[in-house]
């Protein structure tokens, strides 16, 4: 006799566990948008302190985001082959790492690695939804994601609104120190409440998260699937069995996803200074836009070879 799911619907209800597992990823949503909006009223602050331009200061917010980009669709790969749990862990302790940096930094440069750093926390959030859609039975999903993803708004707002009063009386590093004992408490948090049945993980295979996550971007997931290694199930229609295989990241792929959204975003942030008294960032923004173009080219050669193999394996079965 299979033992009841205490994590799925029973009885018409939906158990407890779900519930507080949104508490607590809500919670880290409404932490992370915090955190990312309240150093923004801080800007003409490190400005002065590090003695950097406008122009300059620019890669604080730049830099967070182009990890991010880069970060999500690879991390929510990870957490399908290793466990989102363990991911999301390992995440958030490279988040708080990246938030006690920025506490602690005395240079521009430690502030640019820090605020990397905290780009990885970005990927959480496709994590989280993976999570979510694995906690929740389907007619109770669309309102755990409306609150989860409501969380987004909440703490931008939280964030810009007391950030400037924050930093006016405690300065800038107060907003990095105020972050992280939340931090630490929600990593507990994740160790201890948050379980995920690894048996139905696995039978769903799922996709959610790097769906979510490149839908922003607009690049499939499949760039990043590869034949290799760690374990994945496939139904033979023709056999009637189920044949498991192996799956890793494919490298080039998420190197040419890498390499194509980094030059983007650089050379997006490098266009807003060309002008006559830049005109040397000109040869820069070309480097970039040319990185860009040879990416795509031959990520869509790679795609046309992998629609060509696929057809033909179509056709076979």
């Amino acid at each position: 006799m299979n033992r009841p799911n205490t994590n799925s619907q029973t009885g018409g209800k939906i158990s407890r566990s779900p519930w507080i597992t949104l508490a607590i990823l809500s919670c880290m949503g409404l932490m992370a948008m915090f955190a990312d909006t309240m150093i923004l009223p801080a800007i003409p602050d490190l400005i002065r302190d590090f003695k950097i331009t406008y122009n300059a200061s620019s890669w604080i917010l730049a830099s967070f985001l182009i990890t991010g980009a880069v970060m999500t669709p690879i991390a929510g790969r990870l957490s399908d082959m290793y466990g989102k749990k363990k991911m999301l862990l390992i995440i958030v302790g490279i988040y708080t790492i990246g938030i006690s940096v920025a506490a602690i930094s005395t240079n521009f440069t430690v502030m640019i690695i820090a605020r990397i750093m905290q780009g990885f926390g970005a990927s959480m959030f496709a994590i989280s939804f993976g999570i979510i859609r694995d906690k929740f039975a389907p007619e109770k999903l669309a309102v755990a994601q409306g609150i989860f993803s409501s969380m987004f708004s909440a703490g931008a707002v939280i964030g810009v609104a007391i950030g400037g009063t924050i930093i006016n009386n405690f300065g800038w590093h107060a907003t990095f120190l105020l972050v992280i004992p939340i931090a630490i408490v929600l990593f507990v948090a994740i160790s201890r409440v948050i379980h995920i049945d690894m048996d139905k993980a696995t039978s769903q295979i799922s996709d959610k998260n790097t769906e979510f996550c490149c839908r922003f971007i607009h690049v499939r997931r499949d760039i990043l699937l590869s034949e290799s290694s760690s374990t994945t199930t496939e139904y033979d229609s023709r056999s009637g069995s189920i044949n498991k295989k192996k799956a890793t990241i494919d490298m080039m792929g998420a190197i040419t996803l890498s390499i194509t959204v980094i030059s983007f975003l650089v050379a997006l942030q490098f266009i807003q200074t060309v002008n006559a008294a830049a005109s040397a960032n000109v040869p820069i923004v070309i480097g970039f836009g040319a990185a860009v173009t040879i990416s795509l080219i031959f990520y869509y050669d790679r795609e046309k070879g992998n629609f060509s193999i696929n057809r033909s394996q179509a056709i076979g079965k």
